[in-house]
Parts: C-alpha cells; structure tokens; sequence
C-alpha cells in the first residue's frame, strides 16, 4: 500500500503537468490562428499579437514582481502558481493585458472565433480569480473546459469528447489536495457558463 501510494501521486502530478490549462491555452490559440489565417502575414499578425500580450508581457510582469524574492520563479510551473496564489495578480493582468489584446485584435480584424476563444479564457480567468480570493474554485479545471469548448465550436462537436479528460484531470487535482470536490465542481461550472454565455454573445451558440 505504502508503494502504491508514491506511484499514483505521480501519476496525478503527470496528468496535472500535461494538462496545463496556460500552456493548452496557447496551443489551441496557436491551432486557432493557423487553420482561420488567410496567408502568412495574417498568421503573424494575429500570433504575434497573442504572444506578446499573454507571453511576453506577463512573464517580464512576474519576473520584476518577483526579483527581489529568494525564490526568483524559474520555471512555467513555478510561473502558473505564483499566478494561482496570486488572483489579484491574475486580475491585473487579465483585465488590462487581455483586453488590450481584445482591442488589437479587433482593429487588425482577426477571426471573431479567435477573440470569442480569447474572451472565453479571459472571463474564465477573471470570474475564477474572484472566487479565489474566497473560495478556491479550480483554475486548471476553469481552463481545460473552456479550452475544450472553444475547440469544439472552431473544429466541430467531435472535440467534445475531449471532456473525458476531465474526470481524470478532477482525480489528480483531488488526489493532490489542491481541491476539494465542491471547488472542483465549481470550476467546471464557472467554465460552462463563461463559455456559453461567451457563445451567446457572439451569437454562435446555435453552432454546438
């Protein structure tokens, strides 16, 4: 039992690192902006765009927030929980890097299913930070299914069943006691709900 125990709390961190919602983020970003591109110099446009507001920007912004600390953040895991134990951080930089990256994006006229995915994240964000500063709702499960969600509606239904990734991405997160169960439900809700409302506003909701 004892060896047992050591094998699945690895298998929990695993499946918590491959499962990185900043990191899956940037991905399903980066497959948004290559399959609706039309050409190079729009890919790079609306990429570039991406990186500095959501990459570039944050880590410098991190990075000068934690230089005078001892434990200066050295990875994009230690990155993610600053961020975590830090909502108001996350406010910070959602409310003024992501809708300054809305407003560009827009006046460079990139796909509106492009924005909707960046609007969705950037809600998600913002309503999850708020409970964290009370309650622990889950960041990693707020991601994942607005990131699911969003691919489903930019490549089609199929995508959904990327969802029975949830119930083990819910075990490890549990299994890690970064959550209870009530935060990791709450998590799932606060991203259906961003996510539709999201949809609804852009008038795409029909499309699921």
């Amino acid at each position: 039992m004892q060896s047992k125990t050591p094998r699945l709390t690895n298998v929990a961190h695993i499946i918590s690192g491959i499962t990185n919602p900043c990191i899956l983020a940037l991905l399903t970003l980066f497959l948004i902006v290559l399959t609706e591109s039309n050409g190079f110099p729009e890919f790079i446009g609306w990429f570039a765009t991406i990186m500095v507001f959501f990459v570039a920007i944050p880590a410098v912004y991190v990075y000068i927030k934690t230089s005078g600390a001892d434990n200066r953040l050295k990875s994009l895991v230690e990155f993610t929980k600053y961020l975590k134990n830090n909502p108001a951080q996350i406010l910070v930089l959602a409310l003024v890097l992501g809708l300054s990256c809305i407003v560009v994006l827009s006046l460079i006229k990139a796909s509106p299913i492009l924005i909707a995915t960046i609007v969705a994240l950037l809600a998600g964000s913002v309503v999850t930070a708020l409970f964290y500063l009370f309650y622990r709702v889950s960041f990693h499960l707020t991601g994942l299914v607005i990131i699911i969600i969003m691919a489903a509606q930019t490549w089609g239904p199929l995508y959904l069943l990327l969802l029975l990734t949830v119930p083990p991405v819910f075990w490890a997160k549990y299994h890690l006691r970064d959550h209870t169960i009530p935060q990791l439900f709450a998590g799932i809700a606060v991203a259906t709900v961003v996510s539709l409302l999201t949809l609804l506003m852009f008038g795409r909701l029909n499309a699921l």
